[in-house]
């Protein structure tokens, strides 16, 4: 299990990933260049990473597909390997129940996700069927997620300052670039993104402050979940009224349970990924669901088995991640 200062600095970075480590160190009472040592033993030890994620006002812009997938005998592991090395595809979790693999991939336009869907993901080797789910509604994607051992006072101090967002704009070739760039580390430097970009520092921050502050990019920091307590997760189906969607998602996203929740399209037409700390706890979680919400029928619930690849980072049987696929969410492009 993570130590106690390991969870307070990785849920302090789950409250702004970029804070400088005097901001950090300053609400934890911990010396900077300590804290700067713990962050480093963590990554090194493959604990904990923070990435570059889609802001509510760009995700609202993508096509967004949660995916089933029944595969051939034995050939589920292969299968998921195979897509955790796609730069469009955000999860792979292999599910217990009666499909193989839930997926989660996106693209900017329904046309270039359409494309995937009917042609090149049929295609692939060892899977015998696809059922799609497509989002008309991301409330969230796991990006709110945090431990919460942090106290209020001390969430608040870490806040970014909001900034008046600048004129909007659509996402150009070098703001997917710096997404891509920074999706291999969301706390690199800008002289390090410079070097990569061949852009100057200057104009590296003045594009990431702009994206930051119209809504077009966050930043997340995750970890190895099961060190921290969390040791199972489920994907819960829900269906209601279709003007109770809205209120339900957005009262969902304060669940401290909640990893994912979006509304989509069918009859089941709610879609809530929790985290648990035991298996046992999803009977709790649903009476709860039916308690709150009478209004939602939970139509369909199962178990995640194995999280095989979470935001562009490929994690081994514990959940540290094993290596890094850069997300390109702009690959399946028409």
């Amino acid at each position: 299990m993570l130590r106690e200062g390991d969870l307070e600095l990785i849920d302090a970075l789950q409250v702004n990933p970029r804070a400088s480590w005097s901001e950090v160190g300053a609400v934890l009472d911990v010396d900077p260049a300590t804290v700067a040592r713990r962050w480093k033993r963590l990554t090194d030890a493959r604990l904990a990473w923070c990435t570059v994620a889609l802001g509510q006002r760009q995700l609202h812009t993508m096509s967004v597909a949660f995916l089933e997938l029944t595969c051939e005998a034995g050939a589920a592991g292969e299968v998921a390997a195979d897509l955790a090395r796609e730069p469009h595809v955000i999860t792979v979790q292999h599910i217990a129940g009666s499909y193989d693999l839930w997926v989660i991939a996106m693209a900017p336009d329904l046309a270039g996700l359409s494309e995937y869907l009917l042609h090149r993901l049929p295609r692939q080797p060892g899977i015998t069927r696809v059922r799609t789910h497509i989002a008309t509604r991301a409330f969230d994607l796991s990006m709110r997620w945090r431990l919460r051992v942090l106290n209020k006072a001390q969430a608040e101090r870490l806040r970014p300052t909001q900034v008046t967002p600048a004129a909007t704009r659509p996402m150009d070739e070098l703001d997917r670039r710096l997404f891509v760039a920074l999706s291999m580390d969301g706390r690199r430097t800008f002289a390090e993104l410079e070097a990569e970009l061949d852009l100057s520092a200057r104009t590296v921050q003045r594009r990431m402050n702009r994206l930051i502050a119209v809504g077009d990019i966050t930043f997340r920091c995750d970890l190895a979940r099961q060190l921290a307590g969390w040791h199972a997760s489920a994907v819960l189906w829900l269906s209601m009224p279709d003007d109770h969607l809205e209120r339900t998602g957005e009262q969902l996203l304060r669940w401290p349970e909640t990893r994912t929740c979006a509304a989509i399209a069918g009859p089941d037409n709610l879609l809530l990924t929790v985290g648990l700390h035991g298996v046992a706890d999803l009977h709790g979680l649903v009476t709860r669901l039916r308690k709150e919400f009478p209004h939602a029928t939970i139509v369909d619930r199962q178990m995640v088995l194995r999280q095989v690849k979470l935001y562009g980072r490929v994690l081994d049987p514990v959940g540290r991640w094993a290596s890094t696929t850069p997300l390109d969410l702009w690959a399946l492009g028409s």
